[in-house]
């Protein structure tokens, strides 16, 4: 989609809810606080089946967990945008991320229908053919209907974006809208308006809708016919118990859908952009919830994940082993650097939020980002570690460690892939200073920083898996304070199968020695183009720029290639203080190493300290007033 085919706009200007500061931050808060809860409970369900060898083999399961991925794709393709436009009041997007924002969020809109559909055939086929249920959904058939829903969502809409794409669109470019959506765009084109991508649009949209809502009105209507003819009054309930519940699920979806899409436009856009939330944003939070929290089978199974293949049901983290003084003294030194490692990466994420010189920037667009990270790596483990030691209370539950395990690598994995993405953004600033602003926009800042985070959550998805079907038939002692890859597979009985094991490996090698590579490479081209082409004072500069950037880079990989290229080896008192050195120290450490002697920084800070000061200048400026008032 060439943005100068046929068009005079290279960007739109997302307008979003138009409130003031304080209603946007009360918003940011709460949808960043419904996005991490609408993550953790997709990817608790997509966990809990794949790791429950009873559930996988379930037809409503299998699509249930593939639901859940695609609510989590669903929700990360409008959010973070939306967040962003909270957190900078800026709002500006380019014509091709616009159109491609459009495409994703309609596929997948589309996906959803179909998947719908599936669950509902599902339900029909259970309810009003039980006897040839077994051999119809077999897992096989399945994966054929969830791979058909993906194919078929995508294919969908590609012929109306594309038709869209190439229409004019002379200005205003400003979208009434926090997202791109189909009918404030084309509010948007020049008139007059072609009938070729609107009559495709709005067949598409009937045909997609209209023909998946016939179909999961039949189904449904189907099972509910058969429950009145042929159940007993206790089964008759049960099972309207669980028809209610999709039901459910399918109207909170296809009722504003159908509303908002089958007449694109003609909405007031406040009505408009409360209803696409509820889509958007709540639907995917509640339908967790709504299938899973009276689900009998999800509990039974969240109760196996307490137990493993073999004997041991809980582990004991057996932590430092010290005396009492030394146990506080650790928790002392520990507590107070965890809250100056909050306190740091907090202080930076507002800064870089609230001044909007810094927030433009694609190296503090990545480094309030990466602070957000350090955040979340930081509280995996400390506050575990620090109840260990102030109540030495050591045991944790065989789901609980493994759910440790799984966070604390790939949060890992993510800061590899954002340390990577900081030498590229060095790397294209100081090589291709010319291209540097078009490459490196706050657009494709952000889809590195997505690339990151779903990256650094897929690589060990495997690996952890594997390793939890293996079997520990005890002792159950972890000899670390927190539970890691080397110190579990020590635990597990002889003979450990091959797979887990170099499953895990391998990831370590391929994650942490490939964002080795690439950052030395990109830190090396660096050094080489200052050597050769800056003056020598901008060479002094820019390399104590850079030697921070690698300062940085080597107390991360440093501990962390000794630690995890060979799991296990190295002495256990070793381990615990180089796993310290990267969970606890070197968040703690990185704000001022990045930020100590920052120029940009700490202009923003005074920027931001002394609006504040007026602020509440003004603020008791107009008490005074009003006392003064009221004395009179």
């Amino acid at each position: 989609m060439d943005p100068a085919n046929g068009t005079r706009v290279q960007e739109f200007i997302l307008l979003g809810f138009g409130v003031g500061q304080q209603k946007r931050f009360l918003l940011l808060i709460f949808f960043a606080i419904l996005y991490v809860f609408t993550l953790a409970e997709n990817i608790t369900i997509i966990v809990l089946v794949v790791l429950d060898a009873q559930l996988a083999r379930l037809p409503m399961y299998i699509l249930l967990s593939n639901f859940s991925w695609l609510e989590l794709c669903y929700v990360t393709s409008t959010v973070p945008r939306m967040l962003f436009d909270l957190a900078s009041t800026q709002g500006v997007i380019s014509f091709n991320a616009c159109l491609l924002q459009f495409y994703i969020f309609f596929s997948l809109g589309d996906t959803e229908c179909f998947f719908l559909s599936s669950m509902a055939l599902d339900r029909y086929l259970a309810i009003c053919h039980p006897l040839r249920y077994p051999q119809i959904m077999s897992p096989s058939f399945c994966y054929v209907l969830v791979t058909a829903s993906w194919v078929l969502g995508f294919l969908a809409y590609i012929v109306p974006v594309t038709l869209i794409s190439k229409m004019s669109f002379c200005g205003p470019n400003v979208i009434d809208h926090f997202l791109c959506d189909a009918g404030p765009i084309l509010a948007l084109a020049c008139a007059p308006i072609p009938k070729a991508p609107i009559m495709s649009y709005i067949f598409m949209d009937v045909v997609v809708i209209l023909g998946n809502i016939v179909f999961v009105v039949l189904s449904y209507g189907s099972v509910i016919v058969t429950l009145m003819k042929n159940s007993s009054k206790g089964n008759r309930v049960k099972s309207f118990s669980t028809i209610s519940f999709h039901l459910l699920v399918v109207t909170l979806f296809y009722g504003p859908l159908a509303g908002m899409y089958v007449n694109p436009g003609e909405a007031d856009p406040y009505v408009t952009k409360i209803v696409t939330l509820c889509y958007t944003a709540i639907t995917p939070f509640l339908n967790p919830m709504i299938y899973c929290l009276r689900n009998d089978q999800v509990k039974e199974a969240l109760l196996r994940m307490q137990f493993t293949n073999g004997t041991v049901q809980v582990f004991i983290l057996l932590g430092f082993e010290v005396g009492q003084l030394q146990r506080l003294l650790i928790l002392t030194i520990f507590t107070l650097l965890y809250m100056l490692a909050m306190a740091e990466n907090i202080t930076i994420i507002i800064v870089v939020v609230l001044d909007t010189h810094l927030a433009r920037l694609p190296m503090y667009i990545f480094l309030s980002n990466f602070s957000w990270l350090e955040i979340c790596y930081v509280n995996t483990n400390i506050p575990r570690m620090l109840l260990d030691l102030a109540l030495s209370n050591k045991i944790i539950s065989f789901s609980s460690c493994f759910l440790q395990f799984y966070i604390f690598c790939s949060l890992a994995s993510t800061e590899c892939f954002f340390l990577s993405s900081m030498a590229l953004d060095r790397y294209l600033a100081i090589c291709h200073p010319l291209r540097y602003p078009q490459i490196m926009s706050p657009n494709f800042c952000y889809v590195l920083i997505t690339a990151s985070w779903v990256l650094g959550f897929l690589v060990y998805i495997v690996p952890v898996t594997l390793i939890s079907k293996m079997s520990f038939c005890g002792p159950n002692v972890i000899d670390h304070f927190l539970c890691d890859g080397g110190p579990i597979l020590a635990l597990a009985c002889p003979p450990i199968p091959n797979a887990p094991l170099n499953s895990l490996i391998f990831m370590d090698v391929v994650m942490i020695l490939g964002n080795i590579v690439f950052t030395v490479l990109s830190y090396g081209s660096v050094i080489v183009t200052l050597m050769k082409n800056s003056s020598k004072g901008n060479r002094v500069k820019s390399f104590s720029t850079i030697s921070f950037h690698l300062l940085v880079v080597t107390l991360f990989y440093g501990p962390l290639a000794g630690m995890y290229m060979k799991p296990g080896v190295a002495d256990s008192n070793v381990t615990k203080m180089v796993t310290l050195c990267y969970t606890a120290i070197t968040p703690f450490l990185n704000p001022m190493i990045y930020c100590l002697r920052n120029d940009q920084v700490n202009k923003a800070l005074l920027r931001v300290w002394r609006r504040k000061a007026v602020f509440l200048k003004s603020k008791m400026d107009s008490v005074k007033k009003r006392k003064g008032t009221g004395n009179m």
